[in-house]
């Protein structure tokens, strides 16, 4: 299921990725330099290849420390972790009719690794095909990929930076970094947003 919504997402990660790196090469080199490498890129067969780059950058990270990343956290990173906390700030649930349906899910006692392991098995397996499941999915592996594919990016830059060949692309332009830390910031928000959503999501439609 999931492989299957990554694969529906590639082409708007390609779009998101180009973007980003269009806006930082124009910070880099002009901007008159763009229309060239677009017709290029749109109408070259470097196209595919091109597109295909920017998609292997998010699989550079494993998927785990994807997780890490975006929700900051070294242990029960993941968002079912703490699913009784977002569903005591989301006003469609219930929380007390959450806990008498699923106590296994919701009790006090349970550890946060457990907790997301019933949470999988018991509300989101059986809705994983509900259409706001599957939308609050597909956008947090979206926004996560994305976000993973920019951090790749900007460590590169940043180590370039400091101990790459100026000769070779020249002193990197502050509004690169700029632009590549805003741009993973948004897409953090995005992602880490999209996460909670995606288990309270859940939890609503097995009401």
């Amino acid at each position: 299921m999931a492989s299957d919504l990554k694969s529906a997402n590639n082409p708007k990660i390609t779009a998101l990725l180009t973007v980003v790196i269009f806006l930082c090469a124009g910070a880099q080199y002009g901007f008159a330099v763009i229309p060239a490498w677009e017709e290029v890129l749109i109408t070259g067969a470097l196209s595919v290849g091109f597109s295909a780059f920017l998609v292997l950058l998010t699989n550079l990270t494993p998927h785990n420390v994807k997780h890490k990343l975006v929700f900051t956290r070294l242990s029960n990173e993941m968002p079912a972790c703490r699913i009784d906390k977002l569903c005591k700030k989301d006003i469609r649930v219930s929380f007390e009719d959450v806990c008498t349906r699923w106590p296994s899910v919701f009790g006090e006692s349970l550890c946060p690794s457990e907790r997301n392991s019933r949470w999988y098995k018991e509300i989101y397996k059986p809705v994983f095909n509900e259409k706001s499941v599957t939308q609050a999915h597909r956008d947090f592996l979206l926004y996560r990929d994305v976000f993973s594919a920019l951090f790749v990016i900007l460590v590169v830059a940043i180590t370039w930076g400091v101990w790459g060949e100026i000769e070779f692309v020249g002193t990197i332009n502050t509004a690169v970094y700029y632009i590549l830390i805003g741009s993973s910031l948004l897409t953090l928000i995005a992602a880490r947003n999209s996460g909670n959503r995606f288990v309270v999501n859940a939890v609503a439609a097995a009401l």
